[in-house]
């Protein structure tokens, strides 16, 4: 169905660039899918050039018959759906989660909200997977993020909704000279050795280098490690590193804002489009903000930037 899709979408607009725009996908993945599809019906399906992508004779006829099933198949899977869910004894939820304070959040809302759904959680060091598990509808609900200027886009079939922007701050271990400072200048960490997580999304690490640009500095990572080991160089002055502000903080590290803000995070969540999640996703979105804006009391850093610089935010 998905390739009936990406042959429809170029035929409407004329233009394999326009099309992929309309899915969300890169020139060159739906020119890749293209060929593909074309291999598995045995010939073109367009003709390309200047003035874009014209039908073929079997493109024409594969059209007529797309035009007629995709409509058919969204009506058996929305009915199959519904059938579903008024059978099954349990309402089942897969739920996948990045490494974010927000994700236990997201579980005792859908606990509270959906009580007696069968819910099982997985988590993903790297977040760039969870879209494609989303799609591929090998999840029904996601935690997700993204940084300013790199923003994500839903796949199709699939609805992202924002939870809360949060600074990121900077952990240095205790005994650094700048520890005693109630905010940092990104430009005063020029000479640090930085420790960055192995598997960081490519929008993190886009965002941070651009924001030490901004600054008058290229950045020297000199780790790529896990949070626990990124922990323990951190507290013994080996380097520093970026942290959640919605940290509750670690033994030896002291967690400080950045002044400006230069570096920011969006909370995301992300559900199927016709999955279990789907109808009550409004209503999660909702709790897991409130739930969201109460713990941040919970992290004093964090509740104290807040009443400096944001006194109108929601109550902490």
């Amino acid at each position: 169905m998905r390739h009936l899709r990406a042959v429809c979408a170029i035929a409407e607009s004329g233009s394999i660039s326009k099309a992929a725009t309309a899915l969300k996908m890169s020139q060159p993945a739906l020119a890749t899918q293209l060929r593909r599809i074309e291999r598995m019906f045995g010939g073109p399906l367009f003709e390309r050039g200047r003035e874009g992508a014209r039908p073929t004779q079997l493109g024409t006829w594969v059209l007529i018959r797309a035009r007629s099933l995709l409509p058919a198949f969204d009506e058996l899977r929305r009915d199959g759906m519904r059938y579903a869910e008024q059978t099954a004894e349990k309402l089942k939820i897969r739920l996948g989660c990045m490494s974010s304070h927000l994700a236990i959040n997201v579980i005792k809302c859908l606990n509270e909200l959906l009580a007696g759904a069968d819910i099982t959680v997985r988590t993903e060091e790297a977040m760039d997977l969870l879209p494609g598990l989303l799609e591929s509808e090998r999840l029904e609900l996601a935690t997700l993020g993204d940084y300013p200027g790199h923003e994500l886009s839903p796949p199709p079939g699939v609805i992202y909704a924002g939870v809360a922007v949060e600074p990121i701050f900077v952990g240095l271990a205790v005994s650094h000279p700048l520890a005693q400072r109630e905010e940092i200048e990104l430009r005063d960490l020029a000479a640090e050795d930085w420790t960055l997580h192995a598997l960081a999304e490519a929008g993190h690490r886009e965002h941070f280098w651009a924001a030490c640009a901004r600054q008058g500095f290229a950045p020297k990572i000199a780790y790529s490690a896990d949070l626990s080991l990124a922990i323990d160089l951190i507290s013994s002055a080996r380097c520093v590193g970026m942290f959640q502000a919605t940290s509750k903080g670690y033994p030896g590290i002291v967690i400080r804002p950045l002044a400006g803000t230069p570096l920011r995070f969006r909370h995301m969540i992300g559900w199927t489009e016709h999955g279990p999640v789907a109808r009550h996703g409004p209503d999660l979105v909702q709790a897991v903000t409130k739930t969201y804006w109460a713990e941040v009391r919970r992290a004093p850093v964090y509740a104290s930037w807040l009443k400096r610089h944001l006194p109108l935010s929601p109550p902490v």
